[in-house]
């Protein structure tokens, strides 16, 4: 039993040593390349996204959401937070689309014209769902909203390509309002 305790322990008291600058290096299979890859692909794809131009600003909830590739009236499905860092690394993935910007909230982002809800600045709120799949391949559920008539749900199916992840296309439903 105590060689157990110690097989245990051991990888958990060794996972936490090193140095500061190791932690802030991004892993090679966290959630921030999938992300990078998924945002590119919608914001890159109008037969897919269903918006057929760029956007100056594009904001980012800085949580997943269960809900992310689902359309309106279903119960909220909070998710994870998305790390500081993980937040950097895809800004800096990005930073040729745009302007990207994590928002804790749509309430950050909307304003209201004749009582329709439409994002600020010309710009498009991205919502992404947790990654559920194993190490090679994910499903990553995803929306867009513009305006009340502006707006697309659908999940995308990402694979690990060497060390990099990449969008293949879609599965199950897509929706657009």
């Amino acid at each position: 039993m105590r060689h157990l305790v110690l097989l245990v322990l051991v990888p958990l008291v060794l996972t936490g040593c090193g140095s500061g600058a190791a932690d802030d290096a991004a892993p090679a299979d966290g959630p921030a390349q999938i992300f990078a890859a998924v945002l590119r692909r919608y914001l890159t794809t109008p037969e897919e996204s269903s918006f057929g131009y760029g956007f100056a600003n594009i904001y980012v909830l800085n949580r997943t959401d269960g809900r992310a590739g689902e359309p309106l009236g279903t119960p909220a499905g909070i998710g994870t937070s998305i790390s500081e860092q993980d937040q950097r690394t895809i800004v800096e993935a990005l930073r040729d689309l745009g302007t990207v910007t994590f928002v804790g909230s749509e309430d950050e982002v909307f304003e209201y014209i004749e009582g329709c809800a439409q994002v600020r600045d010309g710009g498009i709120l991205m919502t992404l769902g947790d990654p559920v799949g194993d190490g090679t391949r994910v499903e990553v559920a995803v929306s867009g909203f513009v305006a009340c008539l502006g707006a697309t749900w659908l999940t995308y199916v990402v694979v690990r390509d060497g060390s990099d992840w990449r969008v293949t296309g879609t599965t199950g439903p897509i929706a657009v309002a």
